[in-house]
C-alpha cells in the first residue's frame, strides 16, 4: 500500500507540475513586461516578508505531524481527532499572530524597497495579507492527506484551480492589465480551492471529529516543549530562504531584484516539482520509522542508503541541469539583457546540490522530532547567512549574498546529520560522511563533462536548447550509473523498482 500510494502521489505531482512550469513561465514574463520591475520586486519582496511572518507559525505543523504519524501506525481515531483540533485551533491563532505581524512590518516597506513607490507597495502588501490569512485560516485539513499518504487528492484540487489562475493571469495581463486584478485572481481561486477540499476531508475521513481541546491539553502532550525548541528550526530557514531577496531589493534595487526573480521564479517552479515527487517518500518514511522501534533495523538501514542514494543522483542532475541550461534558457525566455554573472550560476546550483543531497536525511529528520538536538546548527545558520550576506554584497552582488546561504545551508545540513546519525542510524555516520566526499568528487565530474559538451552545440536560443537538453538528461545520469550502478545501494534501488514493475504487471 504504501509503495502504490507513493507512485500515485509521485504521478499526479509530476504530471500537474510539469503543466503548471510552463504556465509559470507565461505569467512571470507577462508580469514582468506588462507592469515592470517595480511591479515584479514589490511582488516578490512582500512574498518573502510574509514568509518571516510565518514564524508565528512555531512549526506547529510539523510538531503536530510527526505525533500524527504515529497515531495513524496505531490507529487511534480518538487521538487523531485531537491532533486535528488542535491543528485547527493553532493555525487560528497563528492568522491572527500574523495579521499583527503584517500590520507592523508594514512600516518597514520603505526602507526595504526603497524605489518602489509607496502606493504600489503597499496595495500589494495589502493583498498578500489577504491571501495568508486565507491560507491559514482553510489549509488545516491538508494534514491528514499528506500524513497518509493521499496528497494526490489535493494535488487534483488545487491542479484544477491553479490552471484556472494561471489562465486567468494571462488574460488580465493581455487584455485588463490591472495588477491589483491580477493578484487577486490567485485569492479567489486559492480560498476555493481549500473549501472543495475540506468539503471532500468530510467524506473521506468521517471517523475525525472535531474535538474540545484547550491549552492543558497542549502541555500534556508536549506540544509547547517542542514548539520552543521548533522555533528555531522556523525562524531559521525562514532566514535562509527568504533574506536573498530582501537583501538584494535593499542593496541592489528593483532591476536587479527582478533579475534574481526570473531566476528563482523558474528554481521555485522546478522546486516545487522535485518536492512533489520527494514528498512522496516523506509519509512513507515517517511511517517506516513509528512502525518500527526507535532505532534502525538491517532493513530499515537498507532502505535509507537506498533513498540517500536516489537523492544525490537526484541532486547531481538538478544541479547539472542548471549549470549547463539555465543561462541559455534564460536568454531564450527573457532575453539577454536579464542575465545574471555565471559565477551566481555556479552558487546557486551549488546551493541547490546541498538541498537535493540531503532532501531524504532531512525527511528522517523531520519526524524523529529531538528540535532542540540541532538548534544551534540553525541559530548557527541564521546568523551566518544574514551576516556574510550584508558583508559580501557590496563586493560580489547577489553572488556574494548566494555564497552565504550556501554556507548557512551546509550548516543546517550538518545539523540534521546530528539527529539523524544520533537517534535512528547510530554508529553509521563515518560511513555517511565518506560517501558524501565520493558523491563531490562525481558532482564535478558530471557538471565538468556536461557543461563541455553542451559547449560545443553550435545552435543558440531554442534551437540549441534541445540538444543540450538531451545532454543535460543523458550525460550525468551515464556517469552516475557508471560510478555508482555497482553498489548495494543502486541495488536496492533495481529490487524497489523490479518490486513496482510487478506489482504493476499483477494488477493489469
Amino acid at each position: 500500500m504504501r509503495t502504490r500510494r507513493t507512485l500515485i502521489n509521485m504521478a499526479y505531482a509530476l504530471g500537474s507540475s510539469l503543466l503548471l512550469l510552463l504556465l509559470g513561465l507565461v505569467t512571470r514574463r507577462l508580469l514582468v513586461y506588462n507592469f515592470g520591475t517595480q511591479i515584479s520586486t514589490a511582488s516578490q519582496v512582500v512574498s518573502q516578508l510574509f514568509n518571516f511572518f510565518s514564524i508565528a507559525e512555531f512549526g506547529v505543523g510539523s510538531v503536530i505531524s510527526y505525533r500524527l504519524y504515529e497515531q495513524i501506525a496505531a490507529r487511534n481515531e480518538e487521538k487523531i481527532s485531537k491532533y486535528m483540533s488542535m491543528y485547527k485551533w493553532a493555525y487560528r491563532a497563528v492568522g491572527l499572530a500574523i495579521a499583527v505581524l503584517a500590520l507592523l512590518g508594514a512600516a518597514a516597506l520603505p526602507w526595504i524597497m526603497p524605489d518602489v513607490p509607496l502606493s504600489t507597495g503597499y496595495t500589494v502588501y495589502a493583498l498578500n495579507v489577504v491571501s495568508t490569512l486565507c491560507s491559514y485560516f482553510l489549509v488545516t485539513r491538508r494534514l491528514m492527506y499528506t500524513c497518509t499518504q493521499q496528497g494526490y487528492l489535493c494535488t487534483r484540487i488545487d491542479f484544477c484551480f491553479n490552471v484556472l489562475t494561471s489562465l486567468a493571469k494571462i488574460a488580465v495581463s493581455l487584455w485588463f492589465p490591472n495588477y491589483v486584478l491580477y493578484f487577486s485572481v490567485a485569492i479567489v481561486c486559492n480560498v476555493c480551492a481549500n473549501l472543495v477540499i475540506a468539503r471532500r476531508f468530510r467524506k473521506d475521513f468521517p471517523y475525525v471529529r472535531e474535538a474540545k481541546v484547550s491549552l492543558r491539553d497542549f502541555r500534556e502532550l508536549g506540544i509547547f516543549h517542542d514548539l520552543r525548541y521548533y522555533l528555531v528550526h522556523r525562524l531559521s530557514n525562514t532566514i535562509y530562504g527568504s533574506s536573498d531577496t530582501i537583501v538584494t531589493a535593499r542593496m541592489g534595487g528593483s532591476a536587479m531584484t527582478t533579475r534574481l526573480g526570473n531566476y528563482t521564479n523558474i528554481s521555485t517552479s522546478a522546486t516545487d516539482l522535485g518536492n512533489k515527487i520527494m514528498d512522496s517518500f516523506a509519509a512513507a518514511i515517517g511511517n517506516i520509522v513509528y512502525d518500527k522501534s526507535a532505532a534502525a533495523n538491517d532493513h530499515d538501514k537498507r532502505v535509507f542508503w537506498g533513498m540517500d542514494l536516489f537523492s544525490y543522483l537526484f541532486a547531481s542532475f538538478v544541479a547539472t541541469a542548471y549549470f549547463c541550461l539555465f543561462q541559455p534558457f534564460m536568454e531564450a525566455w527573457m532575453g539577454p539583457d536579464w542575465l545574471l554573472p555565471l559565477s551566481f550560476v555556479l552558487v546557486f546550483c551549488l546551493n541547490e546540490y546541498v538541498g537535493w543531497n540531503h532532501r531524504i536525511l532531512g525527511s528522517y529528520r523531520a519526524v524523529l522530532g529531538h528540535f532542540e538536538q540541532d538548534q544551534w546548527f540553525m541559530v548557527a545558520s541564521a546568523a551566518v547567512n544574514l551576516i556574510l550576506s550584508f558583508a559580501l554584497f557590496p563586493a560580489f552582488d547577489i553572488t556574494g549574498a548566494l555564497a552565504a546561504t550556501v554556507a548557512a545551508h551546509c550548516i543546517m545540513w550538518a545539523g540534521r546529520i546530528r539527529v539523524v546519525f544520533r537517534q535512528y542510524m547510530r554508529g553509521s555516520m563515518g560511513h555517511y560522511l565518506r560517501i558524501q566526499a565520493l558523491h563531490a568528487v562525481t558532482l564535478a565530474a558530471c557538471m565538468g563533462l556536461t557543461w563541455a559538451a553542451c559547449r560545443a552545440v553550435p545552435l543558440g536560443g531554442w534551437l540549441g536548447l534541445a540538444p543540450r537538453a538531451v545532454i543535460v538528461c543523458l550525460l550525468p545520469n551515464l556517469l552516475n550509473l557508471a560510478f555508482y550502478g555497482w553498489s548495494s545501494d543502486a541495488a536496492y534501488l533495481r529490487e524497489y523498482a523490479a518490486r513496482i514493475v510487478r506489482k504493476r504487471r499483477d494488477r493489469t
